[in-house]
């Protein structure tokens, strides 16, 4: 009997990609498992699968003796513990860049969303309220977006920023002289995090969420901005202190946010009573187009890394 390595896959995938992954190997679908399943699911398991659901802990890694890789079904590895993989000799491997039009339109929409009043509109008029004299908001055409962090995702929004005619500004972790003269070609001036918060219309985060950018938006920060200026959180909920993001919204010190991403996803956040919020539970990368472009690619890492070889995109 031909041998078939044993996968595991721990959050939502393409079903295309569990029917090919299935040509070849045994698999295993259990999505957002407890933690004493999810060790004994690791203790059988070659490869996990996770988007961003699931947390891959140290003693989730040592319960997996025939270990041989973790993959990220997208692109922040800031649910895996990349120093217990690396000590246990754990391939890691992600797939940045896939989603990241699929992120980007998402950010614009949340940028429409609320200063367009238009989640808060929807909810008035389900409850038989026609309010349209008090919905008025700013456009997008001729005002300033603060872009934080530009990788694939932070690229990509400033471009459809662009194209509803918004002056990008941008700040990011590794200026250089080189850099900065790339992105004056692309019509985008690099500045330091303060002027870009006191600058800003629109102020979008796009960093993964590391020791260096988490709790990077805080009250400090906050108090930066103007009071008819928004946030946009499409990164990760621990890049924003998110109570002393309440303080700001519900004292007026800016004027509204919209977040995908949050400190605890599950359950109803406390930014929920305020009616200047936006919430999405985490969608920026669930397109039906998305989600089979990173299945197509989830399939072909795991094949190359379980016959031995090693993923394109290497995290550890």
């Amino acid at each position: 009997m031909t041998y078939r390595p044993h996968i595991v896959v721990l959050d939502p995938v393409s079903s295309n990609a569990l029917a090919d992954l299935r040509q070849y190997h045994e698999v295993t679908v259990r999505t957002h498992p407890g933690h004493d399943e999810l060790l004994a699911l690791a203790a059988e398991a070659e490869a996990l699968v996770v988007r961003s659901g699931v947390r891959i802990t140290a003693d989730v890694i040592r319960a997996g003796q025939r270990l041989r890789v973790v993959a990220r079904a997208g692109s922040g590895t800031d649910n895996i513990d990349l120093a217990a993989c690396r000590e246990a000799g754990v391939q890691v491997f992600n797939i940045p860049g896939a989603s990241a039009p699929a992120v980007a339109e998402l950010a614009i929409g949340l940028m429409l969303a609320v200063t367009r009043n238009i989640a808060f509109a929807d909810r008035q008029v389900r409850c038989g309220l026609w309010d349209k004299p008090n919905l008025a908001g700013p456009g997008l055409q001729d005002r300033i977006l603060g872009m934080v962090g530009l990788g694939p995702i932070g690229s990509r929004t400033a471009e459809l920023g662009a194209a509803f005619g918004m002056r990008v500004l941008a700040a990011v972790a590794r200026p250089s002289e080189e850099r900065d003269e790339r992105l004056r070609g692309r019509h985008i001036e690099r500045v330091e995090l303060p002027r870009l918060l006191e600058a800003s219309d629109m102020v979008c985060l796009a960093v993964p969420l590391t020791e260096e950018t988490e709790g990077l938006i805080g009250a400090p920060e906050l108090a930066l901005m103007r009071n008819d200026s928004y946030l946009i959180n499409i990164s990760r909920g621990g890049v924003v202190d998110e109570q002393a993001l309440f303080h700001a919204l519900r004292e007026g010190t800016i004027a509204g946010a919209a977040l995908d991403v949050h400190e605890h996803e599950s359950g109803i956040s406390g930014l929920s009573e305020l009616d200047n919020v936006v919430l999405t539970p985490h969608i920026g990368a669930t397109t039906t187009d998305t989600q089979e472009r990173v299945g197509r690619l989830l399939v072909q890492e795991l094949r190359t890394v379980l016959a031995g070889g090693s993923a394109t995109n290497s995290v550890c």
